[in-house]
């Protein structure tokens, strides 16, 4: 799958969730994480399979389908930004979409594990990690509320 390379506690402190965490409480999660490249079409996990990753798309987009009554469905399209792989912090964490690439894609990875373990420290920085990623997740279901709701708004479509 792709190509992966290393990843800094510097870059990953460039991300917004990590925005102002010392660099040193990143460095175990850093040692663990990579960068990850993706080409057109490949895919980064497969419906229902064992997940145990969070990802950040750094460039590119990536489609999230699943499959429903013998058909694929879209039910997203993330960009540049996006963090995805939630279904890894919960427990017996399995892919509830799959996800592949539109066009060539860059992705930051990093072990739940590992970003649950940040969370729990116990410390301040641990309760704004956490609100940080409430805050990412509430706009994930918002922008899913949204879309939902645009369902059956295309207006009529004629032959022409």
């Amino acid at each position: 799958m792709g190509t992966r390379e290393n990843v800094s506690a510097a870059e990953l402190s460039a991300l917004p969730l990590f925005d102002g965490l010392d660099r040193a409480d990143l460095e175990g999660l850093a040692a663990e994480s990579s960068r990850r490249s993706l080409a057109d079409g490949e895919t980064l996990v497969e419906m229902g399979a064992p997940i145990s990753e969070i990802h950040w798309l750094e460039k590119g987009q990536l489609a999230l389908r699943v499959r429903h009554e013998h058909r694929w469905v879209l039910v997203s399209t993330l960009h540049t930004g996006d963090l995805l792989g939630w279904s890894a912090l919960r427990e017996d964490p399995t892919a509830l979409s799959t996800a592949r690439a539109i066009g060539p894609a860059v992705l930051i990875s990093m072990p739940a594990a590992g970003l649950l373990g940040l969370l729990a420290g116990g410390s301040a920085q641990s309760e704004m990690l956490l609100k940080r990623l409430f805050g990412i997740a509430t706009q994930h279901l918002d922008e899913s509320r949204t879309q939902l709701l645009q369902l059956g708004r295309e207006g009529v479509i004629s032959a022409g």
